[in-house]
């Protein structure tokens, strides 16, 4: 599936001059110029850098417009709010939220508004233990985020059948062998799963949602598949997109730092085949994504690393039961 390039120029559209001076009243009524750049890498939201200027100084923060978004914006933008006002405040690597706007009164659509941290996106290099050891430290504060702090309400994650029914319920559309063989693991795999302590997951854990500054990580973005959940699934995308880029080494090392500091993983090769139906479906539209960030990788390279690591997970699947 290719990226549907008019959809993506469309949400990306430069913002009005009414909704840049909607947002300053709302934002910092003291700035005396506003103006937006839209930022590349979100393909379901359209995202700028809205920046207020003084007289003698300026504040960048970033607004995230769910523009056309597929499914409950309204939802979207005050659970969205509610994760980055926890995480934020227990010194996850997170933006503080400023603005949330889930009724659309400031551009017509809902949106949010939060802190800019600035940097960009790594991804994963040829030797990178001291990268792979800073995003297992990354995703252990998140899990160790006290569920305390979020709302009682806070969306709960599915239970692994119902998880892995929502998913085989929209099938390639092009027939994939490594689909069908996966899907039918799983299905008979999901009654014997060992759930670990649930915590705060972040849903999409993956080096395209994180923020650099000269080799350190700095930030966590793009919460929208946040929920209190298996720990395991979060480790196991993390993995799965490590494997992509770079191969099993670097994805075995980010396990064992992660479980290092947080201990043992029950279940760990039911939740990497789960994380790994994404990419069968995806790869193409993804590497196509993965070009807006400066990666070039070629798609017939990380088809053949995720089907490697495909067949390792079903070895090891068959090696527990």
């Amino acid at each position: 599936m290719a990226i549907d390039r008019e959809t993506t120029a469309r949400r990306r559209r430069p913002l009005t001059s009414e909704e840049l001076g909607r947002l300053r009243e709302r934002i910092d009524p003291e700035a005396v110029s506003v103006s937006a750049r839209a930022l590349v890498g979100g393909l379901d939201t359209a995202t700028y850098v809205v920046r207020l200027e003084h007289e003698d100084a300026s504040q960048d923060v970033v607004v995230r417009i769910y523009r056309e978004y597929e499914h409950d914006a309204v939802e979207a933008v005050r659970r969205e709010f509610a994760v980055l006002t926890a995480v934020s405040s227990a010194g996850v690597l997170a933006p503080r939220p400023i603005l949330a706007d889930p009724n659309g009164d400031i551009t017509g659509e809902p949106l949010i508004v939060m802190s800019f941290i600035p940097g960009a996106p790594l991804p994963p290099g040829p030797s990178g233990d001291l990268w792979t050891q800073q995003m297992a430290d990354g995703l252990v504060g998140v899990h160790a985020t006290p569920l305390g702090r979020l709302p009682a309400e806070f969306r709960r994650g599915e239970a692994p059948s119902e998880r892995v029914a929502r998913m085989i319920a929209r099938p390639p559309e092009v027939p994939d062998e490594f689909w069908e063989r996966v899907v039918a693991v799983l299905l008979r795999a999901t009654a014997s799963v060992t759930a670990n302590a649930p915590t705060l997951i972040h849903g999409d854990y993956w080096f395209g949602n994180t923020i650099w500054q000269d080799g350190r990580l700095t930030g966590i973005i793009d919460w929208d598949g946040a929920r209190i959940a298996d720990p395991a699934l979060d480790v196991a995308i993390a993995r799965n997109d490590i494997v992509v880029f770079s191969g099993p080494r670097m994805a075995d090392v980010f396990l064992e730092r992660y479980e290092r500091a947080r201990g043992h993983l029950r279940s760990l090769v039911f939740w990497d085949l789960v994380a790994c139906l994404g990419p069968i479906k995806w790869l193409p539209h993804w590497v196509e994504g993965y070009q807006e960030l400066g990666v070039d990788l070629p798609l017939r390279e990380a088809r053949a690393r995720l089907e490697s690591w495909v067949e390792n997970a079903l070895a090891r699947l068959d090696r527990v039961a």
